[in-house]
C-alpha cells in the first residue's frame, strides 16, 4: 500500500496529518500487524520519506524472533529503505522535496569523536532505524537528514533500497576484512550479502580466487556466474580440505562468514591461512569455544566483527553502480506488498524458493 505517484510535495501538508499503513511488530515470535498508524511528524533537522521500496533482511528475522532485541514494541520494522523525500526540516540544507534517496539505516548522534571521524557506527548514542526506532515497513518513514543519499534517476527503487543493507555491509566486510589484489577470498553463504561480496570481491576489491560456500547448488551456481572460482556445497564435501587442495594449502587470506552458526565460524577459522583474516558478519545464538594457541596465536589469525557499514560507503556505492562496476539486476529474485509481507518472510525463510532478496513495493509482481 505504498503510496503512488513520485511528485506528491503537494499533499504533504495534508499527508502530516493523516494516517498511513504500517506493518509493526508487536509481540516477538508473531507474524508483523498491518494496520493504520499516524504518518511520523518531523523535527528540524528530519526529512519525511515517501517509502517507495523496502527490502527484507534476515536481521527483520532476528527481530521478530528474539535473536537480537528491538528497543520498543510495537515498532515497524524495515532498515533497507528508498523513496521519495516529501518533507525536510526548517533546519536541512541542501535535500529538496521531490529527490530520490535511500536512507543509510545508522541513527547517530553526529557530534561525539566518532562520528566527526565518520565511524557513525561505533557511536555511543547509536540506534538502528528498523530496529531501535520506527523504519520503512510503512508508507512514510522519518529520518536524520544526514541519513539521506541521493540516488540517480536511473536506479530503480528496489535495488537502492538493498543498498541500503545487503550491499553496503558486504563492501564493509571486505573492507574489513583488508582484501587485497589477488587475495585467495573465502566466502561462506551466498544469500543476500555474501552474493553482493562475491561480485564486490571479484570486480572491486580484484581478489585473486573467490571460493563461495553454501549448501544450495542454485546459489553456488550464480555465484559462479557473479565471478567465483570455486564453489563448494557444505553439505556434500569438507570446506577446509577443497580450500587447501585448490590453495596448495595456504588456505585462504581473507575467509568471510555471513552465516554465523558456530559450525560455519569453526569452518571459517579452518579455512583461514597463516596471517589471515576471518570476518564474522552473520548472526546467530550460537556461543563458540576457542583454543587461542591452536586457533589464533599459532597462526596469528585475526577475528574480526562487522557491525553494519558508513554513511561515506553508500556514497562510494552510488558511485559504483552509476559507473556500472557493479551489477544488482540478479539481485531482488521476490517483490511483496505491505498487505503481504508476512508472506515475504516466510519466502526468505524458505529453501525451495531460491530467494536472494526480497522487497516490499507498491505493485508486487507474482
Amino acid at each position: 500500500m505504498f503510496t503512488g505517484p513520485s511528485r506528491i510535495t503537494s499533499r504533504v501538508s495534508i499527508v502530516l496529518n493523516e494516517w498511513m499503513i504500517a506493518a509493526r511488530m508487536h509481540r516477538i515470535g508473531a507474524e508483523l500487524r498491518v494496520e493504520r498508524v499516524k504518518v511520523p511528524t518531523i523535527n528540524d533537522g528530519e526529512v519525511l520519506v515517501n517509502v517507495r521500496a523496502s527490502g527484507i533482511c534476515h536481521s527483520d528475522i532476528n527481530y521478530r524472533d528474539g535473536i537480537a532485541p528491538v528497543g520498543k514494541l510495537p515498532i515497524t520494522l524495515g532498515h533497507e529503505i528508498a523513496g521519495v523525500v516529501v518533507r525536510t526540516g526548517a533546519r536541512v540544507k541542501g535535500i529538496r522535496e521531490g529527490e530520490r534517496a535511500l536512507l543509510h539505516y545508522i541513527k547517530s548522534c553526529g557530534r561525539c569523536s566518532f562520528c566527526r571521524s565518520g565511524f557513525e557506527n561505533y557511536c555511543n548514542r547509536y540506534q538502528m532505524i528498523g530496529k531501535d526506532v520506527d523504519g520503512g515497513f510503512a508508507e512514510f518513514a522519518k529520518i536524520p537528514a544526514r541519513n539521506i543519499v541521493k540516488i540517480p534517476e536511473a536506479l530503480p527503487y528496489e535495488q537502492a533500497a538493498i543498498m541500503g543493507c545487503a550491499v553496503p555491509t558486504a563492501y564493509h566486510a571486505l573492507k574489513r576484512g583488508r582484501v587485497h589484489p589477488g587475495n585467495v577470498v573465502v566466502i561462506l553463504g551466498v544469500g543476500g550479502l555474501g552474493i553482493h561480496a562475491v561480485q564486490l570481491a571479484t570486480r572491486i576489491f580484484k581478489a585473486g580466487t573467490v571460493v563461495a560456500v553454501d549448501v544450495l547448488d542454485w546459489k553456488l551456481r550464480l555465484a559462479k556466474r557473479l565471478g567465483a572460482k570455486v564453489t563448494v556445497n557444505a553439505n556434500n564435501d569438507d570446506v577446509s580440505e577443497i580450500i587447501s587442495r585448490v590453495t596448495d594449502g595456504k588456505f585462504g587470506d581473507v575467509v568471510l562468514d555471513f552465516v554465523g552458526h558456530r559450525k560455519t565460524i569453526e569452518q571459517a577459522i579452518a579455512s583461514t591461512g597463516k596471517g589471515g583474516r576471518v570476518v564474522i558478519v552473520g548472526i546467530s545464538r550460537d556461543s563458540l569455544e576457542i583454543t587461542p594457541y591452536k586457533t589464533i596465536i599459532g597462526r596469528e589469525l585475526e577475528i574480526i566483527g562487522v557491525d553494519d557499514h558508513l554513511n561515506s560507503e553508500l556514497d562510494e556505492l552510488v558511485k559504483l553502480v552509476r559507473a556500472e562496476k557493479i551489477s544488482l539486476s540478479r539481485s531482488i529474485t521476490h517483490k511483496v506488498t505491505l498487505n503481504t509481507i508476512n508472506h515475504g518472510f516466510k519466502i526468505l525463510e524458505s529453501t525451495r524458493e531460491r530467494a536472494l532478496r526480497i522487497v516490499v513495493v507498491k505493485d508486487a509482481e507474482s
